[in-house]
């Protein structure tokens, strides 16, 4: 992996974990940051708008990989690391796919096949 595609990895699960702090965002590219923020943002809403209430949830964490192209369209999303409940790796899957396309992304993260491809623990809930 590139080193730049790692340091985006890194952040975005700092970012997922609620865990980010100046030093792991100093350096990360400001329009970095703003993409991956706005692609986070638009998954959590979609996985957000199933109309569970929050407090009928379990936290829940799922492993995934997302390929997006330089247009912002997803490629691929799959899950890496499973969370024990096959609703809840559905539930992730789903949510990305219903949140693209997202924005497209800086150049400085395309690979040279034109895609950028994230891998970071994305925190959900499961209903109980």
């Amino acid at each position: 992996m590139a080193p730049h595609r790692t340091i985006v990895c890194f952040w975005l699960g700092y970012l997922l974990l609620g865990q980010a702090n100046a030093q792991a965002q100093a350096g990360v590219a400001p329009e970095v940051r703003q993409w991956v923020s706005a692609l986070v943002a638009k998954v959590q809403t979609a996985e957000n708008a199933d109309g569970i209430p929050r407090n009928r949830r379990r936290p829940e964490v799922v492993d995934l990989r997302i390929v997006v192209g330089a247009d912002g369209a997803l490629r691929d999303v799959s899950v890496e690391g499973r969370s024990g409940s096959r609703t809840t790796d559905e539930r992730a899957i789903a949510a990305v796919r219903s949140a693209a396309p997202f924005a497209a992304p800086p150049e400085a993260l395309l690979t040279p096949e034109g895609t950028v491809d994230l891998r970071f623990p994305m925190n959900l809930t499961q209903s109980r």
